[in-house]
């Protein structure tokens, strides 16, 4: 149910009216169901991974890549939670703006709402972030009603044989798949942060199919048949066009309040583990004051690219950390032996570097074997890892004593 929470989020919703928009909504949930199917299916080793290392990601990253190989590793992790608060900043305030039309009767400037909105999501992750946590247990299950009520009502409006007959703009199948992966991949890297907690392999491997491949289902879902039957992305447009009151503008206001603060919050905690010199607080500060100002940018607008270059980058971390634990063997997540990794460990490291450069480089070329560029990324770090470990790693133990 976290899982399937966290993917509750406006970013969400906004990429579900995309994908309907520019597959079809038939090839829009033949997508949807294989990008699901491809997202549980890797998240099934990393949450088997934090149940039976009970770590986080953090720890199991430094053991991996060595302690200055996590700090840099990390570093490019905050980058795109970094990204994931501007984007989710964007389009809170944009939302905030449409339902101040909608509701008041009054219009102010984008800008003047993302500030607003960001600097209220800072305060809250600063200083009253549980309060506001517990009000999202409501909020959340709430916005799920009405959303589910709003695509009712949409199918009233325009029945399904009508939209399913609506033509595409053209998106690619494979891009399409690419982009809802890249959506939630992040949640596979970090999906040890949550079963470690579990009691045992069994609820981790339910955690993981029906947790992240079920969370992007409802999600996207909810988002599809009102965007092609009223034409627009934003939700805020489909609350208006069926008359849900105030109450469904307040469940999506305090669900995204809570959401960008926990995608502060740990951008905060991942910058903080590779500058640890800075206290949580200035951290916040400066991560919240680089989001919004890439929100006033208008990094929203880029949504999809920013969901494919998250797929290319994000995966080879995983590939490399799975890669070692379960087809290597090596499962020697001691920390008192931490203290005799070397800084970087260069052969994971630089596979997880190289295969993320070169999924960049194969996408802005145009190469690609499959189109679905996140299992490929992902692939290709295991491949590069295991293969550097077989030429070189044998090196190394027999230059040990």
């Amino acid at each position: 149910m976290v899982c399937i929470g966290i993917a509750i989020t406006l970013p969400a919703l906004y990429t579900g009216g995309a994908i309907a928009t520019g597959l079809g909504l038939g090839p829009g949930v033949l997508a949807l169901l294989l990008a699901a199917a491809l997202l549980s299916v890797m998240s099934v080793p990393s949450a088997l991974m934090g149940v039976r290392t009970r770590l986080t990601s953090y720890m199991i990253i430094e053991h991996v890549f060595g302690w200055l190989g996590a700090k840099i590793v990390n570093a490019c992790l905050a980058v795109t939670l970094l990204g994931w608060y501007a984007v989710t900043a964007e389009l809170f305030g944009r939302t905030l703006g449409i339902a101040a039309g909608e509701y008041l009767g009054f219009a102010l400037p984008e800008w003047l709402w993302i500030l607003a909105s960001s600097a209220l999501v800072t305060l809250t992750t600063v200083f009253g972030f549980k309060a506001l946590d517990r009000l999202a247990l409501v909020a959340v299950p709430l916005l799920i009603l009405f959303l589910s009520w709003v695509m009712l009502e949409a199918l009233g409006q325009r029945p399904l044989t009508e939209l399913l007959r609506l033509p595409g703009d053209g998106m690619g199948f494979t891009e399409g798949v690419s982009i809802l992966i890249g959506a939630m991949i992040v949640n596979v890297v970090l999906m040890p942060d949550l079963t470690r907690y579990a009691r045992r392999g069994r609820d981790a491997f339910v955690a993981a199919f029906l947790g992240n491949g079920g969370g992007i289902v409802v999600s996207t879902l909810l988002a599809m048949i009102p965007a092609l039957a009223f034409g627009v992305l934003d939700p805020m447009h489909h609350f208006a066009a069926v008359g849900v009151g105030f109450a469904a503008f307040l469940a999506l206001v305090f669900a995204t309040w809570t959401t960008n603060g926990v995608n502060l919050y740990s951008t905060s905690l991942v910058a903080g583990s590779a500058l640890r010199r800075l206290r949580y607080g200035p951290i916040t500060l400066i991560s919240s004051v680089l989001g919004t100002a890439l929100a006033l940018w208008g990094v929203a607008d880029r949504l999809t690219d920013f969901l494919i270059v998250l797929g290319l980058v994000v995966p080879p971390v995983a590939g490399v950390y799975l890669s070692r634990f379960f087809l290597l063997g090596r499962r020697d997540f001691d920390s008192a032996r931490l203290a005799e990794r070397p800084a970087i460990d260069v052969l994971p490291f630089g596979a997880c570097m190289l295969a993320g450069g070169l999924s960049l480089w194969a996408w802005v070329a145009g190469i690609s074997a499959t189109g679905i560029l996140p299992v490929e990324s992902l692939v290709l770090a295991a491949v590069l890892y295991l293969g550097a470990e077989r030429l070189f790693g044998r090196r190394q133990q027999e230059r040990q004593p």
